[in-house]
């Protein structure tokens, strides 16, 4: 992607990037547009073309340069020696913020072929503009040439979104330095001495207070379990309570022994 580069002491330089370059062009002088629909071909004399020439593509910092080359005797040369020189050239500076730097304005295929172009050429010494016909012998050089235009203002696109992407970043960077410069203001200064008059209570705990063992309770003593109080279980349903039958035992034992005769007891 061509860019422009600042070279030091206010020197700019600017890359180039070939996109497109095709040996053999025909060159038309065309006549006036006979509708509003467009150029057509088959009024060009197509076969008499004006000239026959080669075609290199340039973009040249945000313009794409089309160089229309021809071939001529080269002098001082031996015959048969040629060289090439500038036959045309059309300077395309698509500009999305104006509508009349569309691609349109400077290259328009014809209604009747995908094989010709209209283009748009400007004389750099007089500035006159004129349009003259460029036709391709292969359909694949035709659409090579369409696609390098397509190039060309896509990446345009890409670049205009870009940079509008690093200035929205940079406002961002710009919002927040702000913020930051707002977060460190400095605090007002407070005086922590005490004043005259005033008291500081310190209050302070003894160490072992959270340490001391708590005392044995007197249910526990040490190497023994305390046992937990369990119920008894209930009596056999037709038992009577232990405690009836002892009372009863214990008087029928009365009864006998007031009735166990001793006899006569001697001594």
């Amino acid at each position: 992607m061509p860019t422009s580069v600042d070279a030091g002491a206010g020197e700019k330089v600017v890359i180039e990037q070939l996109l497109l370059k095709i040996d053999e062009v025909f060159v038309y002088r065309i006549p006036p547009m006979r509708s509003a629909d467009g150029h057509r071909a088959e009024d060009w004399n197509l076969a008499k073309p004006l000239q026959t020439c080669s075609l290199v593509a340039n973009r040249r910092d945000n313009d794409l340069c089309v160089n229309i080359m021809a071939e001529r005797p080269k002098p001082g040369a031996p015959a048969g020696a040629t060289e090439s020189y500038l036959f045309a050239q059309s300077v395309i500076q698509v500009d999305f913020s104006n509508p009349s730097h569309k691609i349109e304005h400077w290259v328009n295929p014809v209604v009747d072929s995908s094989r010709y172009f209209a283009v748009r050429i400007k004389d750099s010494r007089s500035g006159r503009e004129a349009f003259i016909g460029v036709g391709f012998r292969e359909r694949t050089d035709a659409t090579n040439f369409r696609m390098s235009i397509e190039d060309y203002i896509n990446s345009l696109k890409r670049e205009e979104r870009a940079a509008e992407l690093h200035e929205q970043f940079e406002q961002s960077l710009k919002v927040g330095d702000a913020d930051v410069a707002e977060e460190k203001l400095p605090l007002p200064k407070s005086s922590l001495s005490l004043k005259e008059g005033e008291k500081l209570h310190i209050n302070i705990k003894s160490k072992g207070g959270s340490s001391a063992k708590k005392p044995l309770s007197p249910k526990t003593k040490k190497g023994s379990v305390e046992l937990i109080g369990l119920k008894k279980p209930p009596p056999p349903p037709d038992a009577a309570p232990v405690s009836d039958v002892s009372e009863e035992e214990s008087k029928i034992n009365r009864a006998s022994s007031d009735e166990v005769d001793w006899g006569d007891f001697e001594g």
